[in-house]
This record gives structure tokens, C-alpha cells and sequence, in this order.
């Protein structure tokens, strides 16, 4: 007897378990379909937090996240709490945060392997109290606090930013922007870290004073510290707009941990005085502007290296951006020309001195072709190895007035020992070895 009821409860609950437990699978456009044609997969029961229930969708290739979020009333529209996506090497894509009104005021979120990742706190329907966010090995990465909605202190990895959360409209089914209460004035002040995951070393540290970002520093993954940034690292500190010197760095998180090293884009500033740019392998020359050419180390690839004006403190300076972020940068030689350019290779370039340079130009003078027969004229001169003059001379009155600073002039180094001379407001001079190349726009060579 005691047998025959054993049996009944094992099959009972092997049955009752079977009906419980199913898999939904999903193709790429997220239409239910067969394991054999399955891009997504979705694992029931989902877990249930009171009256929540935590859904989470799987890419069959692999068995990694692809999304995370609390659901209410079996609806999987009905988000409550944050949503996360993921993309199929478990790198953040997006993230949303939804009002929570039910009674489950702190839910938890967890890294593939069912590990805490971190945990929030809800006020009435917004993250009100303390988040704590955890590494892959269980250490805590930091510890905030939020009211109403807004981060106020403490350190957070990667998460959501301030913007105003969604609620479900059941009634229409459909979700609706709702627009965070009007922020406490108060100064706030906080953290955001990111860390190596092989290592769990910080790989970033971004601090915020009332949600401006004030310093970053940058850690290699033994550690080591990279670059230090802060309002003087910038051109325009207010908007911390224009970086000086440094690199802007982007990082693919997995949650907040970082695996691979990040791509970036780097800027180097120099004086008008001497510009050395870096592996230029072309100049090339469009409608009187010049561009710079970098040849890819082994592709027959060719990059710009940009370059733009700015004055600091009264110094003059060029800045270089260099883009290590996009492969798209990298384009094939025929895509940068056209009938209107022409391309000079740096080998064509003389090896002279910037000061034999100067002299090779500085006794030449050019005129306003634009001024021909008309009541003025006006001439170009080198006034200085640092400036062009201009002359303006007025023929009613005999009258002349003369410019001393009409442009600064910018001695680019393109390659060591090799010197050419830009004019801040237009034109060139390239002494190249098959004969020099001068433009000035609207001037030609007396």
C-alpha cells in the first residue's frame, strides 16, 4: 500500500511539474515558432515576486540574456520597476524604468548565471531608498541613494539615467510618459564605476555634482591610471565641450563590467608654432582646403585626421582628432577623391626646416583678384613667421591702411623633418619638390 501511494505522488508531481514547466520559443522578429527556427527563448514558469513576476527572454545561441523586467497581472507589456536589454554578447543596449505602485518595493536583478546583480528600493511608484549594486563575484560595486526618482548619492554602475519613467495604461494597453516631481533644490553628489570583469580592478570613475559630470579618470586593466579629466581638460569648461588633450572613451558594458578594451576617440592639441601630426601618408586638397590622410597599418585603408582652431587663454592652438572608435573611418582612397581633388603624397614633400619654409613665401606678396578696377585693392604680405599682413589702399584718397595680424600662420610637421604652412583664415604653402603649391582663396601671386 505504502508503495502504491509512492508511485501515485511521484507520478502526480512528475505531471503536475511537466504542465508547469515549458519553453516558448521565438523567432528573430519575435514570432512564437519551433526550437529547430528559434532566435529567442522564453523559460516558464516565470518567477514570481508577490504579486510580480520576473520575466526574463533568453538568445538560444548561447543561453544569454536578452531582457530583464518585473511584469504584473501576467502581462508582458505591463512593466514594473526597470527593464534591461541585452545584446547576444551580454552588452547593455537599453534600458526604461517603469512606475511601481504595487507592494513589492524592492526588486531584485540578476546576471545570467541567477546571481544577484543588484537590488532597488521603490517609494509610492518611484525608486525611492537605497540601491546596492553587486560585482560578478558577489562584492558590492557601490551603494546609492534615490528620492522621487533621482539619484542623489552614493555609487551606481551602469543604470538607468533621470528620465521621466513610463506607466501602463491597461485600459488602452499602451505606455504612457510620466513627467518625474519637480527636483528638491539641493546639491547632489555621486559616482558612477565601471570595473574590468576578468579582474574586477575599476576600469572608470565618472563623479557628478548636481548631475554634472565634474571629473573622470580612466584605469588600463592592470589598473594603472590613464588619463585624469576635469572642467580644464576642455576648451569650453562650462559644457565641458572639446576636449583639449585626452581620450573620450566608449565602453560596451555588461552590466557594469567591462570585457573588452574600449574603443576611442583621441585629440591632441598643439601650437600654431608647431603642429606634428602623426603616420600621414597623403595630403589632400578640395576646393582650397587641405585634409590629412593616414594610412591603415595593413589594410590598403586610408583615415582623416581632422584638425580645427581654437584660441585658449590667448594662445592659439590647432587640435587633432583621431578616430580609434569607428571602422567606417577607415575607406578606400578612390572614396576621398573626385575631379576637384588632388592628392599630394608626403613623399613629394620637401624635408626643409620650418624657418626655410617661411623664407621660401615671405617675400612674395598676393592680391584681391576680386578688387580689380575697383575703388580699393588690397594685398597680402608675410608680416611676421607668425602672421600675414594685409594692405588696403584706397585710390580716390591715396589713402592706404595696413594690417599687421591679417591671419596666423600654422606650421604643420606632416612627417618628421617636413614642414608646410597653413593660413588660419585660408590658403597653403606646400614646398613640394616637383615645384611649391600656394593658394590663398580670392588672391593670386603678384
Amino acid at each position: 500500500m505504502k508503495k502504491r501511494y509512492l508511485l501515485f505522488f511521484l507520478f502526480y508531481f512528475s505531471a503536475y511539474f511537466s504542465a508547469q514547466t515549458k519553453t516558448v520559443y521565438f523567432d528573430k522578429n519575435w514570432k512564437e515558432t519551433g526550437k529547430s527556427n528559434a532566435f529567442y527563448y522564453r523559460p516558464f514558469p516565470l518567477p514570481k515576486y508577490g504579486s510580480l513576476e520576473l520575466l526574463r527572454d533568453y538568445y538560444i545561441q548561447g543561453n544569454v540574456i536578452q531582457m530583464q523586467g518585473y511584469i504584473a497581472q501576467q502581462d508582458t507589456n505591463n512593466y514594473i520597476g526597470e527593464v534591461f536589454w541585452y545584446d547576444q554578447k551580454g552588452r547593455n543596449t537599453s534600458s526604461s524604468s517603469y512606475l511601481n505602485k504595487t507592494k513589492q518595493k524592492k526588486l531584485t536583478y540578476y546576471f545570467d548565471d541567477g546571481t544577484t546583480w543588484k537590488t532597488v528600493e521603490y517609494g509610492d511608484s518611484l525608486k525611492s531608498g537605497k540601491t546596492i549594486e553587486y560585482k560578478t563575484d558577489g562584492s558590492i560595486l557601490g551603494e546609492a541613494i534615490y528620492k522621487n526618482g533621482y539619484l542623489e548619492s552614493g555609487t551606481v554602475g551602469n543604470t538607468s539615467s533621470n528620465d521621466d519613467p513610463y506607466r501602463y495604461n491597461i485600459k488602452t494597453k499602451s505606455q504612457e510618459r510620466i513627467s518625474l516631481p519637480k527636483r528638491e533644490a539641493k546639491n547632489t553628489e555621486y559616482k558612477r564605476i565601471y570595473y574590468w570583469k576578468k579582474n574586477l580592478k575599476t576600469a572608470a570613475e565618472f563623479t557628478y555634482r548636481n548631475d554634472k559630470l565634474i571629473l573622470e579618470k580612466n584605469f588600463d586593466e592592470k589598473g594603472n591610471l590613464i588619463q585624469q579629466l576635469d572642467s580644464t581638460s576642455y576648451f569650453y569648461p562650462e559644457e565641458q565641450d572639446e576636449l583639449k588633450n585626452g581620450k573620450i572613451f566608449h565602453y560596451d558594458t555588461q552590466r557594469s563590467g567591462i570585457a573588452e578594451a574600449p574603443s576611442y576617440i583621441e585629440y591632441k592639441s598643439f601650437p600654431f608654432s608647431e603642429v606634428s601630426m602623426e603616420n600621414v601618408s597623403h595630403i589632400l586638397l578640395y576646393r582650397g582646403t587641405v585634409h590629412f590622410l593616414e594610412k591603415h597599418p595593413t589594410d590598403p585603408l586610408y583615415r582623416e585626421t581632422e584638425y580645427k582652431f581654437f584660441n585658449d587663454k590667448k594662445e592659439k592652438l590647432v587640435r587633432l582628432r583621431r578616430d580609434f572608435q569607428n571602422e567606417s573611418a577607415w575607406k578606400s582612397l578612390n572614396l576621398y577623391q573626385d575631379s576637384e581633388t588632388t592628392l599630394i603624397p608626403v613623399s613629394d614633400i620637401e624635408a626643409l626646416s620650418k624657418e626655410i619654409v617661411f623664407q621660401k613665401f615671405s617675400k612674395k606678396k598676393w592680391t584681391n583678384i576680386y578688387l580689380k578696377n575697383k575703388a580699393i585693392s588690397e594685398q597680402l604680405y608675410c608680416s611676421s613667421p607668425d602672421f600675414m599682413g594685409k594692405t588696403i589702399h584706397y585710390k580716390s584718397s591715396g589713402k592706404t591702411e595696413t594690417h599687421q595680424e591679417e591671419s596666423a600662420l600654422i606650421y604643420i610637421s606632416p612627417f618628421p623633418g617636413k614642414y608646410m604652412i597653413l593660413r588660419e583664415n585660408g590658403g597653403f604653402f606646400i614646398p613640394k619638390k616637383s615645384g611649391d603649391l600656394v593658394q590663398i582663396p580670392n588672391y593670386v601671386q603678384e
